[in-house]
């Protein structure tokens, strides 16, 4: 759109003042049009006069309106505040919307503020020219090498990747402003300084000007307690730049070729001296040497002393030929604890950890295995314990007695983070909350609370919620799919509202988590955290050790979807994430927990895109073997098992479907709901008698604050126009032939307060050719996790005598007194369509236009 020629404006009149009003309508279109709109505007306003749901009401209305245009209703309501033209200048010079503010404001003539310098590089060096002027319209730059044009050279700065002799000689920038009249043509320029570019050739280069590396930092000794994090640094300059390579003992570390070397659990093995040598086509040299010195945590009374103790024994197990197998034995005591593990008697070579790992399994490996445990005051031996082959693989072995598991009951908490306020949003985060809620419901006969798109609040609420309805004996699962880090060993979820720069204290702490379900006495702890696990730079403190476990209880697994300073990735297009999309293939396998996710890890590493990048992981001490198929049995906590099972009830129970009849026109319509996530309703409306008019549309409008509802993905006639993850129609019971329904989403239900949820029922209809509307409110009961203690505040009063209007009928009444806990029921309602049976013969000949 071609920017008329005009005055400029008087910067000190107020925004509804603006003349002539052709200025203003251009203004209003361009506001309207993506990429920079009306809504980065409001973005851009410092004193945020307007609430989220405002927004949607005041503006976003206006474009489901022919011809409605919600940057004008902005404009008028900032002029009705008392906002002046320079104000909405200094709002759009912020976002740089050049065309907008051409209407506006006045032109400026261009200055060059920097000059660029002469520069002199080694070929294959990058090499940058930097320029910088000032102007409106806003400058644009072409830079030029001698006479010729260089076609990328559209920036302020000219870089140039791997320099060669031909890029050598003389540079200049030509810089220019458009005409506000056709933006296509420059209007005025002006020319940069001639600069020169020396290149030197490699040939020469190695010779003259090669810098031999320079240790700036050198290591520095260490004392550090077994099991903490420990790191050492080296940092040197030199040209070009050095690498690194990390010795200890005098001997090479393979692998260790950073300036930092950090393990996150140091090891008696770990002592030792380390130097780093460092070296460039210059030259070499050696840091100093640092010792590192690993002390034993002091005695306290459980680790009096003595000889050793072991708490975790080692189990027997079953492996195929070729396979993995581990062995752990876990123990305590006074000093320093030595482990040898010893195969049919004999020591095993590199058997002097706690854990026992055997990469490949063949004939010769299977056998009998001990763990002796040794310190100052002698040792202990574990009791013998057998690699086998399972049954099928070895059929004369004698035959091992199955031992059965139950739970007493099985709960699981599902999260899924994707619509971030401040760092980049997912795509199948909230899909795989879904997979895996509807899996672990019902295949696995697991009560779930599924989330999406927490706060930092809620999150922290939702985990506290989770951990009452743990106790002896159940199986605890939780996952998380989000955005996240790990900082020395701990794992950090993030909320969706957590800041730009962020850290502990803005998120949630997965050990945290472990450790409040871990209070429980839980018979099974299984944390499935599919993030992110990449270091944070900004997050410097030592890890917390509010959240250590006092001692194991041989029940934790912890799944990870990548490996340590890695990323978890998903596929554009895909409807699940990488780890997601192997883990639903798995987890309903009758195996023990581990194993489960072993075939996981494989499948992940098989996948052609995701072998290379993404390397699932397993940390756990579980020693039983415990599956996800156990089967439930409540004998001896039968009044905890009913308990609990009320509790959960009623927090994923729906309002019962509601008739309305509109007298003046004869229109019924029913409401009905659906539960897509435990904070998350789908609410739908249906015609049942169009009564006088030719053709109606019911709509609900008018939510609290706090609810998130998107208005471009309401009142909409396709389950798949709002965003859901399922099809609800298939869940409805026999449903008639072209059913028609208004399906709207309502998302964040757990922030509803007071003791209903409150909006309007619109109904725009058409009788004899006349267009007309009614509205009315409504009332309903608090559903799913909103009526949970734990997110609930002091109620508000009641409403006033008079609210419902008497042309208006609701049925049941329109007042609801407070819902009382259900009767003990074992079948969830969850992701059940509230009670509604359709009338065939009222639907069939229903025509709703919507």
């Amino acid at each position: 759109m071609p920017l008329p020629s005009h005055q400029p404006i008087n910067p000190s009149i107020n925004i509804c003042d603006i003349k002539p009003y052709s200025v203003f309508k251009d203004l209003c279109k361009l506001l309207d049009q993506p990429p920079c709109s009306w809504r980065n505007l409001l973005d851009v306003i410092p004193d945020k006069i307007y609430k989220k749901h405002e927004i949607e009401q005041q503006f976003g209305l206006a474009t489901l309106q022919s011809g409605g245009s919600p940057s004008k209703l902005l404009l008028q309501d900032l002029g009705r505040r008392g906002k002046t033209v320079r104000q909405l200048i200094s709002y759009l010079e912020k976002l740089q919307h050049e065309r907008a503010l051409m209407l506006l404001k006045q032109e400026e003539a261009l200055q060059i503020t920097r000059q660029p310098e002469a520069v002199s590089a080694m070929e294959g060096d990058t090499v940058e020219l930097k320029c910088q002027a000032v102007g409106f319209p806003y400058p644009r730059y072409q830079w030029y090498h001698g006479n010729q044009e260089i076609a990328m050279g559209t920036d302020s700065v000219l870089r140039i990747e791997e320099t060669r002799p031909k890029d050598a000689g003389q540079y200049i920038c030509r810089i220019h402003k458009v005409s506000s009249k056709d933006p296509r043509k420059p209007q005025s320029y002006v020319f940069t300084e001639w600069v020169e570019l020396t290149v030197i050739p490699a040939t020469n280069a190695s010779a003259q000007y090669d810098d031999p590396p320079t240790i700036a930092v050198h290591p520095s000794p260490v004392r550090v307690e077994m099991n903490r994090p420990v790191s050492l640094s080296c940092g040197a300059r030199g040209k070009p730049a050095p690498f690194y390579q990390w010795y200890k003992d005098n001997t090479l570390l393979q692998g260790e070729t950073r300036r930092e070397i950090y393990y996150d659990q140091a090891k008696a093995s770990d002592q030792g001296v380390y130097r780093c040598r460092v070296w460039n086509r210059g030259g070499e040299r050696w840091s100093q040497g640092a010792e590192v010195t690993v002390v034993v945590p002091a005695v306290n009374q459980s680790c009096a002393p003595g000889i050793p103790e072991i708490v975790m024994p080692p189990v027997s197990g079953d492996c195929v030929l070729g396979g993995t197998a581990k062995f752990i034995c876990e123990a305590r005591g006074h000093g320093q604890l030595i482990y040898q593990w010893y195969k049919d008697y004999r020591p095993v070579p590199g058997g002097d950890r706690s854990v026992l790992w055997i990469p490949q399994v063949t004939l010769d490996l299977l056998g009998s295995y001990q763990c002796r445990v040794s310190n100052s005051a002698g040792d202990v031996m574990s009791k013998p314990v057998s690699l086998k082959l399972p049954k099928d693989d070895f059929p004369m072995g004698p035959e091992k007695p199955v031992e059965r598991y139950y739970a007493t009951d099985k709960v699981a908490l599902v999260i899924g983070n994707q619509d971030y306020r401040n760092q980049d949003n997912l795509e199948a985060s909230i899909n795989d909350a879904y997979t895996l809620s509807n899996i672990l419901r019902n295949e696995l006969d697991f009560k779930v609370v599924a989330l999406t798109n927490l706060d930092l609040q809620d999150m922290t609420n939702a985990v506290q919620a989770f951990c009452e309805l743990l106790d002896e004996g159940v199986y605890g699962v939780f996952y998380y799919g989000g955005h996240g880090y790990e900082n020395r060993g701990q794992q950090f979820m993030m909320p969706i509202d957590v800041p730009t720069t962020y850290r502990a204290a803005d998120c949630v702490c997965a050990q945290m988590v472990l450790k409040k379900m871990q209070e429980k006495s839980t018979g099974l702890n299984l944390l499935l955290l599919d993030m992110c696990r990449m270091r944070n730079k900004d997050c410097s403190q030592p890890p917390t050790e509010e959240w250590d476990i006092d001692r194991p209880r041989g029940n934790v697994v912890f799944g990870f979807a990548t490996c340590t300073n890695a990323e978890a990735f998903e596929v554009h297009g895909e409807r699940n994430g990488i780890f997601m999309s192997y883990l639903r293939r798995h987890i309903t396998q009758p195996l023990k927990v581990t194993h489960m996710l072993e075939q996981v890890q494989k499948g992940v590493g098989q996948d052609k895109q995701a072998s290379h990048v993404q390397f699932p992981q397993i940390s756990s001490d579980l020693r039983e073997d415990r599956t996800l198929r156990d089967p439930i049995s409540f004998h001896g906590h039968t009044q905890q098992f009913c308990v609990r099972n009320q509790r959960w009830a009623a927090a994923h129970e729906l309002p019962e479907a509601i008739n309305f009849e509109f007298p003046s026109c004869g229109v019924h319509v029913r409401l009905g709901f659906f539960a897509e996530f435990s904070n998350v309703m789908v609410m739908y409306l249906t015609v049942l008698d169009l009564g006088k008019t030719q053709r109606c549309l019911p709509s609900l409008r008018d939510f609290p604050p706090g609810v998130e509802i998107d208005v471009k993905f309401s009142n909409k006639d396709k389950v798949e126009d709002i965003g859901c993850c399922s099809n609800i129609l298939t869940n409805f019971p026999n449903p008639p032939k072209n059913i028609n329904c208004v399906f709207t989403r309502v998302m964040d239900i757990q922030k509803i307060r007071g003791d209903n949820l409150e909006l309007s029922l619109f109904l725009d209809y058409v009788i004899d050719g006349r267009e007309l509307q009614e509205s009315h409110p409504i009332l309903i009961p608090k559903p799913l996790v909103s009526k949970m203690p734990i997110w609930q505040n002091p109620l508000p009063p009641r409403p006033p005598p008079g609210f419902a209007n008497p042309s208006f009928q609701q049925y049941p009444p329109e007042f609801y007194p407070p819902q009382p806990y259900p009767e003990y029921q074992l079948g969830p309602r969850i992701a059940m369509e509230s009670e509604c049976d359709f009338d065939d013969k009222s639907l069939g000949d229903l025509n709703l236009n919507t």
